[in-house]
Formats: structure tokens, sequence, C-alpha cells
């Protein structure tokens, strides 16, 4: 018997049937996000304290990576773990994540409708030590605090800090993940400006009297003025991963996370765009402003770019991509150093600039996103994703584990320079900043926080500073045995040399001493001749320029 109801009369039933389904899978979807991603990733999926969730920005991730972030979160960031999710459940949420949301624009005339000058009375800070100040985040009650080795020097309210605080001689800025910036002003004892630059911000960088932010969304380069007045805004062709500023040569360098390109950006916003072989989706800038070491998704390798040239000088394949933003940098027995953590991997690895090579790949066990160290203290530390620090020896790398807490898990951690004091997030049931001694491996106190983050040093945060800070070890490695830095040894003060000779003459001392005492008119000359890279030269002249006046930069001076 021949059935009844034939292919050609379901036809309708069917296309209804489909549209339920699809329009019930995308309300779920949509339930599913207002309920556990909105109230970080914002109601219109455009960020708020995590990034904005929309097709433009999800485009290079597979359903299955999403997937797995969405199960198991993202180690050391605020982005939880649901694994009880079911696949229907985040095939609904994927399906949400990836629909379209409308055009988003933001222009610098909506940058100025947002500047707002902040009128508080102020206070009296009472700062003893410039190079103390430490500027720590507590993202969970959306607080910033101003410390000053174990004394609070102020604090005020702020939410959803990211990208990394930026100083000057007089103020420090604070950028937002949702775009917002705010200035504090030393003098003044508070708070003085705050402007929204974009709807999703990605870091900030400051040179001279500006300040550059650079903006995922909509994608552009803003100008701020040192009171944070807009003063230009700079559309790009991508998706930015970072902005320095390049302080010996001036204005601001800029890389991509979807384009094959770095900006060069002048202080009036001329920009220059130049090619490469290759996305920088994390990268930084050396310590003496020569090369770009980056590294991309695409390829699981390292590069190094000179910068005057953008020639490639070095290549080499890793295992697992590196978070090079988080590198720590040193110099040690002659040469200049850098360590970095490998993203979702138990690694580090130590490369040594300027002749670029792999010294050593260390696996710590567990997985961490931060290494960290200063000039006054002997190791690296690297966090691990549990209550201890691993820390590496400058050195000899050397690794021993430091355990730090007995209930939270320890990360991120700040030093000042002369390693008097580190600074170190506990997250857990009781999260707090535990202040620490790491010379003598003792706690010195701690704030009681919800959720302690980013600490940002004023010496060791402020790239113009770099060189200098180099500078010093290498005077404490080859100079200091005759030389001082404020008084007279077996040789003249540092900074006696530094008011009293050019920097060819201090060149020339250093690489051919017996030539230059009897052009100096010395009867006799009482300097050995030591061998010194090109590299270690520069950072000499840095470190002699810091201590050029008097009451000058006093992180530099040593005792």
């Amino acid at each position: 018997m021949a059935s009844l109801i034939s292919p050609r009369s379901l036809a309708p039933s069917l296309s209804l049937l489909f549209l339920f389904f699809s329009l019930t899978g995308a309300q779920e979807g949509k339930d599913l996000y207002m309920k556990h991603c909105a109230s970080c990733h914002h109601e219109n999926r455009i960020g708020r304290i995590a990034p904005p969730l929309i097709p433009q920005l999800l485009s290079k991730k597979s359903d299955e990576e999403l997937r797995r972030i969405i199960r198991k979160g993202i180690p050391a960031t605020t982005m939880p773990a649901f694994p009880n999710f079911g696949d229907g459940e985040l095939k609904s949420l994927i399906d949400y994540l990836r629909s379209p949301v409308g055009s988003i624009s933001y222009s610098l005339e909506d940058i100025r409708r947002s500047y707002r000058k902040l009128e508080g009375k102020g206070k009296r800070l009472g700062i003893r030590r410039r190079e103390d100040l430490v500027v720590a985040v507590d993202k969970g009650a959306g607080k910033v605090f101003l410390l000053e080795g174990l004394r609070v020097l102020d604090s005020f309210s702020f939410k959803n800090v990211h990208g990394g605080v930026k100083f000057s001689r007089e103020r420090f800025y604070v950028p937002a993940r949702d775009g917002w910036v705010i200035s504090y002003s030393l003098k003044k004892g508070g708070p003085e400006a705050k402007v929204r630059a974009c709807i999703y911000l990605r870091n900030i960088a400051l040179y001279k009297d500006t300040l550059a932010v650079s903006c995922v969304l909509p994608p552009s380069l803003v100008f701020l003025n040192e009171r944070l007045e807009p003063k230009l805004r700079i559309e790009l062709e991508g998706r930015p991963s970072a902005v320095y500023s390049l302080s010996g040569r001036g204005g601001f360098i800029l890389g991509f996370r979807d384009m094959s390109l770095v900006a060069f950006v002048s202080e009036r916003g001329d920009i220059t765009y130049r090619s490469i072989d290759q996305p920088l989706e994390d990268f930084f800038i050396d310590p003496l402003e020569g090369y770009i070491i980056g590294s991309s998704r695409k390829r699981k390798t390292i590069a190094v770019y000179k910068l005057s040239t953008l020639k490639k000088v070095y290549e080499k394949e890793i295992d697992a991509m590196p978070h090079l933003f988080s590198s720590a940098f040193w110099y040690s027995g002659g040469n200049f150093y850098f360590a970095t953590r490998h993203a979702h991997s138990t690694k580090v690895s130590i490369w040594r600039m300027y002749d670029w090579k792999l010294v050593r790949v260390i696996d710590t066990g567990g997985r961490g996103f931060f290494v960290r160290t200063s000039p006054g203290v002997p190791d690296l530390w690297v966090d691990n994703s549990d209550s201890s620090f691993v820390l590496i020896d400058k050195r000899t790398l050397r690794v021993e584990r430091l355990r730090l807490t007995e209930e939270g898990r320890a990360t991120h951690v700040e030093f000042t320079p002369d390693g008097r004091f580190a600074y170190v997030s506990i997250l857990g049931r009781k999260g707090k900043l535990l202040i620490y001694d790491p010379l003598g491996r003792k706690p010195l106190g701690d704030l009681p926080m919800v959720h302690p983050a980013g600490k940002y040093n004023y010496v060791l945060k402020t790239r113009a500073l770099y060189p200098a800070l180099l500078g010093r070890e290498v005077f404490m490695a080859k100079c200091w045995g005759c030389h001082h830095t404020t008084e007279e040894a077996f040789g003249p003060p540092f900074r006696w040399i530094a008011k009293h000779r050019s920097k060819e003459e201090i060149v020339s001392q250093i690489i051919n001493p017996e030539q230059t005492a009897k052009l100096l008119g010395y009867k006799r000359n009482a300097m050995p001749k030591i061998e010194v890279s090109n590299e270690e030269i520069e950072t000499l002249l840095a470190f002699m320029e810091s201590l050029r006046e008097k009451g000058g930069k006093s992180y530099a001076q040593g005792k």
C-alpha cells in the first residue's frame, strides 16, 4: 500500500521544524551567554573585564579550541572553567558567539565626550624613595593601590585594569580593558582625569608627554596628552598586538596579530607600515632598542628582526608559543639574556641576546605565566600555578622551589630595583598581596585583597630607564673594583667622569686607555684595558648619563 504522506507534502512542515530548532538553539546560546559570560564579556559581547566575543575576533579560533577554553578555562587569568556544559549547550553557545553583532564605531568626538577631570581633594603622599613606588591592582575589588615599601600611600577605585601601568616623573597612567584610562598625579596625590579611548583596549605606551593607546575594537591608535586630553585618533589596518615607545629614536612601534606588518608612528602621528614575514601576536623590543623579538601562532618559532632594517637575523623552532610580553631580561658574565614562559606549557626558555642563542629549556613541572626579576635580585622568579615560585639562579641557572603560602596560589611578582621588596599575588579563598624580602627569604607583611593581579614598579616599568639599569649591572661586574658611583676610589667617581668627559672620550678611555690617557694629558695610565662589547659600552654610557645631574635618577646611583 502506498504511503499517504509524500516527501513533497512534508517539505513545509520540515522547514518550520528546522527553523524552530534553529531559533531554539540561538535562544539557548544567548541565555547561556547572559547567565555565565555577560558579566565579564558585556551584554553586547563588546568586552568588559574580558575580551569582546564577536566574529571578527574569533574567526581564527576553531570550534574545538573554543570548546576547550570554555570547558578548561585559561590558567593565570580570570577566565574560569565550565566543565559541566553539555555538547549541545556548547554548540549553542559557540553558534551564538559567531553570530553578528552589527557595526562598532568609536570616533575622536566620542573620546572627547568621555573625558572627565577628577576634582578630588588629593592628599600628601610623603614619598621617600620614588624608585620604590609600586602600583598594585586588586581586580576583584576594582581598586588600585599606591605602595612604597610596606606603606600604602593611597588607593582609589578603577575596574577592569589591563595592559600595564606607565609612569612619568609626575604621574602614572592605568589602562582598563574596556578602553578607559585614568591618570594619577603624584604631586596632587590623587586621580586627576580619565577618558575612554575605545571599546576594547590592548595596552598603552608613553613617550615624553604623549600617551599612545592601542585599541583592538575598533582597531585604532589614540594619542592623549599628559593630562589625558585627546589629541589624535589613527585608524589601523589590522588588530594591534601591542604598542611600545621607542625612547632612543622617538615615537612608537606597533605589531599586529592579523597582518605581517609593523607600524612606526611619530609623535605627530605620522604612520609608516613596513612588511615582515609573519604577524607578531606577541613581541617585545630589546632594552637597547636594536631588535624586535616576536612570535606567532602560525609558526612555533621565536624570530628576531633588526629594528632599523626589519631583516630577520635569527629564528629558532620551539615546541610551544612563548609568552614574550611577560619576559625578563638581565646581564651576567659578560652577556645579556632574556627568559620567557611558554603558553599552555610547563617550560621556560633562556636566551642569550645580541649573538642570539637558545641557552636552555627548563621544565618547571607546572603551567605558569610570568618570569620576573630585577637588578638587585639574584634569581628569576617563575610562577607555577601552585603555592610556590620556581627560582632560577641568573648566573648558574640552578633551579630551586620557594614555597610562599600554605593556602592558595602564588602568582605574578614585582620587585623594587634594589631587591629589598617583592610583591606577590596570593589567589584563593583568602586573597592577599604578600610583601616579601627576596634576599633574606622572609615575609614582611601582607595586604588583604579579593583578587590581587598586576604590580608595577616606577623604575622597572619605564622603558627609557632599561639601558641604565643594565649598565649598573655591567658597572658592578667590570668597573666597581676601581670606581664608585659618587665617591673617590682607585679611580674617579662615575658621576665626575660623566660630568667632565664627553661620550667620545669615555668610549676611547674604555677601548684604548693607554693612548687616551696621553691625549687627556696624564703622565701615566692607571686604567687596565677591559674587554667589553658594544652593548656593554652602550649600557655603561646610559648608566653614566643617569648620574650626570646631582639629585637626578637616584634609582641608578646605588650606594
